[in-house]
């Protein structure tokens, strides 16, 4: 009886030397939905622009959005082979406004206000190898670019004596139009916007100022 009881015994004593087992692999993996962390807000990357076409769309300019600040150091990183200067311009109307200045291999890209509130109120592209919504670029046709009148109205201001047509589905972006010999005020008839009417400026504004704004 004593030997059968010690055989008994010495499974049992190893079984307690080698301690808990081991989770697997799989049962480690398996951990409950309630540990895992909380999904945070997701991060959106911006590339600075180097070069090539920059893209104007309703969401904004190039690396620039509606949450991109009016900071000179803030454009120059989002410009980093450009120069970007502080400036001011006086549009005929209260005292001289500031903007920044973004230029690029001798090309003036950028003309960027401040707004009322110290943000971006608008960015203006005249020159270089800019693109709209649609791939548009500058020069183009006012025919070719498939707007109708009732899509267009008269420019004011800056735009005196030219055209400022908006797209329904990029209300952020004003496509400012020069008519050669156009002074009588008003919109053309469509006739002379087929002959004449040239792209000469995109115009952007964030979303909240882009209705009520005059390009």
């Amino acid at each position: 009886m004593t030997f059968r009881l010690a055989l008994l015994a010495a499974p049992l004593a190893l079984l307690a030397a080698c301690g808990p087992a081991e989770k697997t692999p799989a049962q480690s993996s398996a951990a409950p939905e309630a540990a895992k962390p909380a999904n945070g807000p997701v991060a959106v990357r911006i590339t600075p622009y180097v070069g090539g076409p920059l893209q104007v769309g309703d969401a904004g300019v190039g690396p620039i959005t509606a949450a991109t600040a009016f900071d000179q150091p803030t454009i120059a990183a989002l410009f980093p082979k450009a120069q970007v200067k502080s400036a001011f311009i006086h549009t005929g109307e209260g005292p001289p406004g500031p903007i920044i200045v973004v230029e690029q291999d001798q090309v003036p890209l950028l003309e960027i206000g401040k707004g009322p509130e110290g943000g971006i109120s608008e960015i203006r592209l005249a020159a270089g190898d800019v693109r709209g919504p649609k791939g548009e670029s500058l020069l183009a046709k006012w025919e070719a670019l498939g707007f109708t009148v009732d899509q267009c109205r008269a420019g004011e201001g800056r735009t005196i004596n030219q055209v400022v047509c908006v797209r329904p589905e990029a209300p952020s972006v004003s496509y400012v139009f020069g008519v050669p010999g156009w002074t009588k005020g008003g919109v053309p008839d469509e006739k002379t916007l087929k002959a004449k009417a040239q792209l000469n400026e995109f115009v952007w504004r964030p979303a909240e100022t882009a209705q009520v704004g005059a390009a």
